[in-house]
């Protein structure tokens, strides 16, 4: 990935009140891309929406927005939401990502310990159920 494109995405993560942390995952992140790569990002936002069709469809706008903003193809920029993502992709995200972007450690740290438990959690359940 290029630098500018890093610091574009940081930028365009600061403008915004209710993100907390912006991380680059994937292809990208591994640095195995190809040319035809997309860029992988996952945020914690600073707010929980009570609406759980908002909470789906925020990460897919904003994904929409910096899209339009940086002027990449359509479907070239993926963004998860560490919130509410399957557990098996959060922990992906946390241990091969990269954190471009930490504005509120609180809230970045806890989606990380919820995470983490969770993960624990279910590799516990498999372990003891298929030895």
């Amino acid at each position: 990935m290029q630098p500018d494109m890093l610091e574009r995405l940081v930028a365009l993560a600061t403008e915004r009140e209710d993100i907390a942390a912006l991380w680059l995952y994937g292809s990208r992140a591994r640095g195995d891309h190809g040319l035809l790569s997309d860029y992988d990002l996952a945020v914690a936002f600073t707010d929980w929406l009570e609406s759980p069709l908002e909470r789906r469809l925020r990460p897919e706008l904003l994904a929409l927005d910096w899209q339009e903003a940086l002027g990449l193809p359509e479907e070239k920029l993926s963004v998860a939401d560490l919130g509410i993502c399957p557990i098996p992709l959060g922990w992906s995200i946390l241990e091969q990502g990269h954190l471009l972007l930490d504005k509120h450690p609180q809230v970045r740290m806890t989606q990380e310990s919820r995470i983490m438990s969770r993960w624990e959690d279910e590799f516990s359940h498999l372990a003891r159920r298929y030895g």
